[in-house]
């Protein structure tokens, strides 16, 4: 006798409904340092984040909002769900607190988890603060590390891609203080210390390959490199600024090539 295609889907829904839907929930706190109340009408959020990709975006796989957020500190719950984690994969948590889109505090260093620890997390967030001390007016979509960041100006000059050449960019990792990238010529390599929104990028070396095109252009980007000690970022771009707090690099957030 055949079976009833009808009766099978219905089964197979049946059976997937039945299925848990979530597999569990990232738990922890979050505060920061500063002594000052947070306004009325400011939103706490963190997000779970699969960031196993080293040049492409993290991708969210879990959030959780406290609107209003209140005061320091935030107790947090992030579900997520089965299907979305996978075997071998890194994950890490990232908390912000805004107001009306403007950004007020980050996390700014790589927190692991789903890493077999089942301690609840400690996040610290820091003043996004800027200038004279007036938030970014964005909140930043791309995090600093693990993210393919594709270089558009040296300074006040547009970068060129000589053909047959790749596109200038760097990749700061996510589970250790090294960097990697490509000067459009000869693959880059070194390390970097960052705290807060401080960053210089030590020990900056490349291969040594000549090329027919760009090797001025190169010169360039490794000197702008060694001179920066700052970043800042707004949406999808990433400035490296000198000691004089002028543009020495600006990149743009995009997928990995």
């Amino acid at each position: 006798m055949s079976k009833n295609p009808v009766r099978q889907t219905l089964a197979a829904i049946v059976a997937a409904l039945a299925l848990p839907a979530l597999a569990g929930t990232v738990t922890g706190t979050a505060a920061y340092r500063e002594r000052i109340a947070l306004p009325p009408d400011a939103v706490f959020e963190v997000t779970l984040q699969d960031v196993s990709r080293a040049g492409a975006p993290a991708k969210v796989i879990g959030r959780s909002t406290l609107d209003p957020a209140g005061q320091p500190p935030f107790h947090f719950g992030v579900a997520y769900q089965d299907q979305a984690i996978e075997p071998g994969h890194r994950y890490a948590v990232r908390a912000v607190i805004r107001q009306h889109g403007r950004l007020l505090f980050t996390t700014d260093t790589h927190v692991p988890a789903l890493d077999g620890s089942n301690a609840p997390l400690q996040l610290q967030l820091v003043s996004a603060s800027r200038g004279e001390g007036k938030p970014s007016a964005q909140v930043p979509d791309s995090p600093l590390r693990g993210t393919y960041w594709k270089l558009t100006r040296i300074g006040d000059a547009p970068v060129s891609v000589a053909e047959h050449q790749r596109e200038p960019h760097l990749i700061l990792a996510t589970d250790e203080a090294r960097l990697s990238g490509n000067g459009g010529c000869n693959s880059l390599m070194g390390g970097f210390e960052v705290d807060g929104d401080q960053l210089r990028i030590k020990g900056l070396a490349g291969t040594m390959m000549a090329c027919a095109q760009g090797m001025a252009q190169e010169t360039q980007i490794l000197r702008a490199l060694e001179t920066v000690r700052r970043y800042r970022i707004a949406g999808h771009q990433l400035d490296l600024l000198g000691a004089d707090n002028v543009v020495a690099a600006r990149f743009e957030a995009v997928a990995q090539r």
